[in-house]
């Protein structure tokens, strides 16, 4: 991977990290099966997020930031998830998300820059809050002109759903509702790792489990929007930043549930979810692990 990445141009190589980042992985190849996932959904807004990488890669260079960080994408997925919440923002009217995403993206590395230091104490990752605030500020702004829409509850709930379910829970990262695309996720995030396409798995797994139990309607369960943020919290809590081991799977497996539970309670505010549930879940973990040594 690592002589793959050498022959390439930098900048290429920069923007696979920067996409594979979204999942905290500084892969090309999984960030290149990562965009493709997304294409096959949309091409446009495949091409969003990956304006929205470079981007904030370059608003990154400009303000002087770490070029470590940036060579290994850490300047580029918030920009890559501002393009796809753009895309689905503006309901795919391709200007005003192009527009959206320029601006966000480049705000990316500032609102980041910001955050790190606010965070620097308790020593805790940004991870996706920059695109949260950044996306979240737009979406309330389309809010007052256009109303939200939502999933309408269906019949089913068979093995067909709860398979695209577990899928598209992988997907939904990027706000992409696509079975197909979620399987060429998980294959870019078991190029990454085995603990890495694991995590991802069980993450989506879990949350699904929990929403199915809970009675959440059929056609929220397909579209994989309970699995997304527990897929992220188990590939942070179970591949990235805990010693891999039993005990790590463990807090994995638990965080993913808590981050569903998060999920549910901030469905219920005004405030934009995306990745939140994820980001305030692993916080809190992370200082846990912390505390009992993990």
């Amino acid at each position: 991977m690592n002589d793959l990445a050498d022959r390439l141009p930098r900048p290429v190589t920069v923007l696979g990290r920067g996409v594979g980042q979204i999942y905290l992985q500084p892969n090309l190849l999984t960030g290149a099966l990562i965009l493709l996932g997304v294409a096959l959904a949309s091409p446009l807004m495949a091409l969003l997020a990956l304006l929205g990488t470079a981007v904030q890669t370059v608003s990154a260079a400009a303000l002087g930031l770490s070029a470590d960080d940036r060579h290994q994408g850490l300047d580029g997925y918030n920009g890559a998830l501002v393009g796809c919440a753009a895309w689905v923002t503006f309901d795919g009217a391709l200007w005003p998300a192009a527009l959206a995403t320029v601006l966000g993206a480049a705000a990316c590395p500032a609102v980041g820059a910001w955050l790190a230091r606010a965070l620097a104490p308790l020593g805790l990752p940004v991870l996706t809050a920059p695109f949260c605030v950044v996306a979240g500020l737009t979406l309330l702004v389309v809010r007052t002109f256009v109303p939200a829409t939502s999933y309408d509850a269906a019949t089913g709930g068979g093995l067909l759903e709860i398979g695209t379910g577990w899928l598209s829970g992988i997907s939904q990262v990027v706000l992409v509702e696509n079975a197909w695309a979620g399987l060429v996720m998980l294959v870019g995030l078991c190029l990454a790792g085995w603990r890495v396409g694991a995590a991802a798995a069980v993450g989506s797994a879990i949350g699904l489990g929990l929403a199915l139990l809970t009675g959440t309607p059929p056609a929220v369960v397909a579209a994989g929007l309970a699995g997304f943020s527990p897929v992220l919290t188990a590939i942070a809590l179970g591949a990235v930043f805990l010693t891999p081991g039993a005990r790590a799977w463990g807090w994995a497996a638990a965080g993913a549930a808590v981050t569903w539970v998060v999920s549910v309670g901030l469905a219920l505010t005004p405030i934009p979810v995306y990745t939140w549930p994820f980001i305030l879940t692993t916080w809190v973990f992370l200082l846990l692990t912390r505390r009992s040594g993990s």
